[in-house]
């Protein structure tokens, strides 16, 4: 019976200690994630499917891992959309990126939710209508003209990253920003009238993308 005992007490504590032993092997320190993180790489491309196929627009970024809680990078956005149903349209943007990452204590470092901020460069195209106070006869009351023009806006957008063992990646983001130079200049119309455009205050960054750590 005494024997039973021991033997009962031995087991039990070896299984106590073995659990132990699984949990300590289970968490990561800052060493491991960053030995993980050197193994796929600091460098990220990827690809907005969104864009690709609801625009059709060809949005692409890189993003460079400073740590496993920061990156900064840059998308380049083309779009090949020439009957855009919409009074204006972003005809091509430059977005430098800054990044802080959170609730990421994984892997691998540099996925999870996060945080970034942003600054847009674009090229963009909307309608401006001039309306005639007293038109000439045979002359129209009214005119529509397309203008191009070059903006900046600033803005912050949040999301959320994947990685995998093979150091694909799967993101979406949401971020709004609002141009600098939406006072456009009226000029005088000849006979008295009015214009008015349509020119965006406010623009929209984000999607869902696919990439891959190199």
């Amino acid at each position: 019976m005494r024997y039973s005992l021991v033997l009962l007490y031995v087991l039990f504590f070896n299984q106590v200690f073995s659990q132990d032993i699984q949990q300590v092997e289970v968490i990561k320190n800052d060493k491991q994630v960053e030995e993980l993180f050197d193994e796929l790489g600091g460098s990220e491309m990827k690809l907005d499917i969104i864009d690709l196929l609801s625009q059709p627009a060809l949005n692409i970024g890189y993003e460079k891992l400073n740590d496993s809680y920061s990156s900064y990078g840059a998308d380049i956005f083309l779009n090949f959309n020439n009957n855009a149903t919409r009074s204006w349209s972003e005809k091509f943007s430059l977005n430098p990126f800054y990044r802080f990452y959170f609730l990421n204590k994984t892997d691998f470092g540099g996925e999870g939710y996060f945080a970034e901020v942003f600054i847009k460069f674009a090229n963009i195209e909307y309608d401006r209508n001039t309306y005639f106070n007293d038109p000439m006869p045979n002359e129209p009351y009214s005119t529509t003209e397309e203008i191009k023009a070059w903006d900046i806006a600033p803005g912050v957008g949040v999301g959320k990253k994947w990685v995998n063992k093979k150091g694909w990646t799967f993101e979406y983001m949401l971020g709004f920003g609002r141009y600098l130079f939406t006072n456009s200049e009226n000029d005088d119309v000849p006979g008295g009238g009015s214009v008015s455009d349509y020119r965006p205050e406010a623009t929209f960054k984000g999607g869902i993308s696919i990439g891959k750590r190199f």
